[in-house]
């Protein structure tokens, strides 16, 4: 972690290394500090290891874990208001993959939000990339940016690291429109068309998701990975939560929580409404349960001046409409 991540030596900052560990990490984290790159030290570990709960909790003293994520007491209230069953540092730990999964999807004229699904593959909707498709270039002007983070007071401590689709036609793998109704104030004159799910998959040069954050010895090597498709249908109950994931418009990632989120379905049950917030940029975004597994694509807010719900695509109506198309072999490990 020392030397890759952050180009310093253990033995330069520990001396004799082969002390016990408890030691040596003493000496790192006293020199990082008298020398001013504590938190990057914090960040570096974070990356390295992101399904590690207490460096997670441990980060939000610092102002270093994602907006809005909760302290244990807040957690645990939100588990007693849901009536759920929840594991404090499991929860924690899937918050932790999921961070390094999502990125923010910055165009010359927009940013928006997408996570991986596969290796080399990054989901987000059709409306944040629809300037640059047919254009055979969009390789040059689109920039995928994972693990960006800022302290609460603004200093940039990780730029985050840059991956782009890759070169060519190729790099749209798949996509559909959004519906003209989307963009209609209630009350919708209809149910939005079957096939317009407005997303896009993007066809991701190097292969995010087999990026190696750290080597165990005797376990093998820990990669980024990507977020997993649910194996059936989720059921919107309403006023159940629903949390939202985003990397809204210059800002870090950010955690949207609501215990009572569910509106219900809407338009033949090919959009959910729900009161989780989001912000300009979260296009793209993910939304997951309570139990983090993934359930819609966010893609709109309501068309009117006030309002009243954040509106979301049933994931499954997308994974099969990528089957139906012979594209849902990008999902998950691509062979290289």
């Amino acid at each position: 972690m020392l030397k890759f991540r952050l180009d310093r030596e253990l033995n330069r900052l520990a001396g004799d290394s082969s002390r016990a560990f408890e030691y040596v990490v003493y000496d790192v984290i006293n020199k990082a500090d008298k020398q001013g790159w504590v938190y990057d030290l914090l960040v570096a570990a974070r990356q390295s290891n992101p399904g590690n709960p207490t460096l997670l909790a441990f980060a939000q003293v610092f102002g270093l874990a994602p907006g809005g994520t909760p302290s244990r007491p807040q957690l645990e209230a939100m588990i007693r208001d849901t009536n759920a069953s929840l594991d404090v540092a499991l929860w924690r730990e899937k918050l932790g993959l999921i961070e390094g999964q999502v990125c923010r999807v910055e165009l010359p004229d927009t940013n928006g939000t997408g996570f991986l699904l596969g290796s080399g593959v990054v989901m987000t909707n059709y409306h944040v990339v629809e300037s640059l498709i047919g254009d055979d270039a969009a390789s040059d002007k689109i920039v995928l940016r994972f693990d960006y983070k800022r302290m609460d007071g603004g200093r940039v401590v990780n730029p985050g690291k840059e991956y782009r689709p890759i070169k060519g036609k190729d790099w749209l793998a798949d996509c559909a429109e959004y519906s003209p109704v989307d963009k209609q104030p209630e009350p919708k004159p209809g149910p939005p068309e079957a096939d317009k799910l407005d997303y896009a998959l993007l066809q991701v040069d190097q292969a995010p998701g087999d990026e190696v954050l750290l080597n165990v010895p005797g376990a093998g090597p820990v990669t980024r990975g990507w977020i997993k498709m649910p194996d059936e249908a989720y059921d919107f109950k309403p006023k159940t939560p629903l949390f939202i994931v985003q990397l809204p418009e210059g800002e870090p990632l950010q955690l949207a929580l609501d215990t009572e989120a569910v509106i219900g379905l809407e338009g033949e049950g090919r959009r959910v409404h729900y009161q989780t917030n989001t912000m300009p940029g979260s296009s793209g975004s993910p939304v997951f349960d309570q139990n983090w597994n993934l359930v819609a694509l966010h893609h709109a807010g309501e068309p009117n001046w006030v309002p009243h719900y954040n509106e979301g695509i049933p994931i499954t109506l997308i994974l099969a409409q990528l089957k139906a198309r012979g594209k849902d072999n990008l999902l998950g490990k691509q062979e290289l």
